[in-house]
């Protein structure tokens, strides 16, 4: 199964970064109001708006997000949560598969209905922060160098939530997640290493 969400989620992000016109230039990343099938084959019902603030022309992650920077997390800011929502994910992933894998940059549960986004290397206190694909309990964007990455920042809403300790694995939650959803929304961003 893993290698089936593997192959399916790049295809399922691709559709997700072509609607929001993902190398336009912009300071702002649009968001995706796309519905798009979930692994359980049915649509969410609802999009959540998705943005990465302050990106540069064509998406591109300023290097204070990267490994060649401070490597925190960048904002994300959503709108269009659904009433009924009881937790929010949020994941960043990369669209290439490593190895034939997702690989997960940064996971972070227990997020309330309320929130509206995350500052800049800040998360609220009840956010659950699992292991991403480096090993680690944290966020990083480190690609090799002289490659150019996309990264898809999704925002799940859950109508119910999913008990998780810090250090949690990112893709058994992803699954579970899009299992249950009713709302999802996708912002893209690039990153070119030197």
């Amino acid at each position: 199964m893993v290698t089936n969400l593997g192959r399916l989620l790049p295809g399922v992000l691709c559709v997700g970064m072509m609607l929001t016109g993902c190398g336009e230039s912009s300071t702002t990343s649009k968001s995706s109001s796309n519905r798009v099938a979930t692994p359980s084959g049915r649509p969410p019902s609802a999009a959540i708006n998705v943005m990465v603030p302050g990106l540069l022309p064509g998406y591109i992650l300023p290097t204070r997000y990267t490994c060649d920077g401070e490597d925190i997390s960048p904002p994300v800011r959503w709108t269009s949560v659904p009433d009924d929502t009881a937790e929010l994910v949020v994941f960043i992933a990369n669209f290439q598969p490593v190895h034939d894998r997702l690989f997960f940059d940064w996971a972070v549960a227990g997020l309330g209905p309320k929130t509206h986004g995350l500052a800049a290397g800040r998360l609220p206190v009840d956010a659950v922060v699992g292991r991403n694909s480096f090993g680690r309990k944290s966020y990083s964007i480190c690609p090799p160098s002289g490659t150019r990455y996309s990264y898809a920042v999704r925002v799940i809403a859950l109508p119910h939530a999913i008990a998780v300790h810090h250090g949690f694995d990112a893709l058994t939650l992803y699954r579970e997640a899009e299992q249950i959803t009713k709302a999802v929304g996708f912002a893209g961003v690039n990153y070119t290493r030197p």
